[in-house]
């Protein structure tokens, strides 16, 4: 400390010390480590190993073990299915028709877990059956699938398929594809099927050409 008549120095020594912590973090406790969730994985295993199972699904003669409630949960179709008084809910024993049994189990897999393993192999089948059973996240997956699979060969019935199972998202990205590829998609089979058989579509890509501004080739 220096004394200049009416002055006070102050001369201090200043250290900075790493890992630093405020005083009031001191008393606090380690951070809590929360264990993730792992009830899909737990459900996963009640199903792939036919645990404590109380109904059978019979797809193309091949039989899978289920639990109604689970299924019931996740699908109102399954649900109205399991409340009606038949000979088939009394058995618990269901036939399903109009599925391939790796479909069915693609469908399966995803009611236990929210996953689909091997979806991009049969999107379109899978996005068929989610939409028969009210499985919305699902089809939406099967949507982006589709639309990650989309060419000028397949166009024309990527959009038949979004407006047969009312994929809202898929068709819009569809018409955008078939608007920007007007000339290429118009000389495909798939588009001449849609000319047709489907006037409906027709009209809403010759909507969606007028609104971009972009001519269409008459089909040959």
């Amino acid at each position: 400390v220096k004394r200049n008549y009416d002055k006070l120095t102050l001369l201090c020594k200043v250290s900075m010390v790493d890992d630093s912590m405020p005083i009031s973090d001191q008393n606090r406790k380690p951070r809590i480590q929360v264990p993730r969730c792992t009830l899909a994985d737990e459900l996963g295993e009640l199903w792939e190993n036919s645990q404590f199972t109380d109904c059978c699904l019979v797809v193309a003669g091949q039989e899978f073990q289920a639990h109604k409630a689970i299924l019931a949960a996740r699908s109102p179709v399954f649900r109205a299915m399991f409340q009606h008084d038949m000979e088939e809910s009394r058995n618990n024993r269901f036939e399903i028709h109009d599925l391939e049994p790796q479909v069915f189990k693609t469908l399966m897999d995803f009611i236990y877990t929210g996953k689909a393993p091997d979806l991009d192999s049969m999107a379109a089948a899978v996005m068929a059956a989610a939409d028969k059973y009210g499985l919305e996240r699902l089809k939406v997956m099967c949507e982006d699938a589709l639309f990650r699979d989309l060419s000028v060969e397949n166009a024309a019935h990527t959009l038949f398929l979004a407006h047969l199972h009312r994929a809202r998202q898929l068709k819009t990205e569809a018409l955008d594809f078939i608007t920007a590829h007007a000339f290429e998609v118009s000389e495909t089979s798939g588009w001449k099927t849609i000319v047709e058989t489907c006037h409906q579509l027709v009209a809403e890509a010759y909507h969606s050409l007028a609104s971009a501004h972009r001519p269409f080739r008459q089909p040959t």
